[in-house]
């Protein structure tokens, strides 16, 4: 049973405002994260310089390291900024245009999906044992718990990834009609 155009439509901008939000809630966290880690790192190389030492400057560093590499990394599987091979899909018949990113947004999920299933028995191991930082004194889920959000973030961005490069399969279909020999130009010259 096929949605109502109209309900389909109210669903879809929803659904649509819905992802706009999170990713600006990542791309925000994203900021504040890299912000504190590029303090982290001023003032671990000022105090240096200075002649004191500020050690809790480099467990943070390294914290946030984590959260910045799992956010940023699941930003990019959103915004389609890791490396993909795009020949495969130029070459297959245009029936088959769409096989290459459904294969690429599948292994994608099942490596998250991994990741994430593990990164939770961690997670839930060190809230369970109460382990914490030595400098900074606090639980060392805080270094956990990017991995499990950033796995997550993975999969839905691979997600909305895969929708993107559908939609611009379906486009690039519509408005660049398949070359036939007719249509080929040779150099500079045309066929009569």
């Amino acid at each position: 049973m096929a949605l109502h155009p109209p309900i389909a439509a109210r669903v879809g901008d929803r659904g649509a405002r819905i992802d706009r939000l999170l990713w600006r809630a990542v791309d925000a966290m994203l900021f504040i994260v890299v912000a504190g880690l590029l303090f982290s790192v001023s003032w671990q190389a000022a105090s240096r310089l200075l002649g004191f030492a500020a050690p809790w400057t480099e467990e943070l560093a390294r914290f946030l390291f984590v959260w910045t590499a799992f956010l940023g990394m699941a930003t990019g599987f959103r915004t389609r900024e890791h490396p993909r091979i795009l020949m495969l899909s130029a070459i297959l018949p245009p029936g088959l245009r769409a096989f290459p990113h459904w294969l690429s947004a599948a292994c994608t999920v099942l490596l998250f999906a991994i990741v994430g299933w593990h990164a939770v028995d961690l997670l839930m191991q060190r809230i369970a044992f109460g382990e914490m930082s030595p400098v900074l004194g606090v639980g060392m889920w805080v270094a956990t718990a990017p991995v499990v959000l950033g796995s997550a973030l993975a999969i839905a961005g691979s997600i909305a990834g895969l929708r993107r490069d559908l939609a611009d399969e379906r486009a690039q279909r519509t408005v660049t009609p398949e070359p036939t020999p007719d249509t080929i130009p040779l150099g500079r010259e045309h066929r009569s």
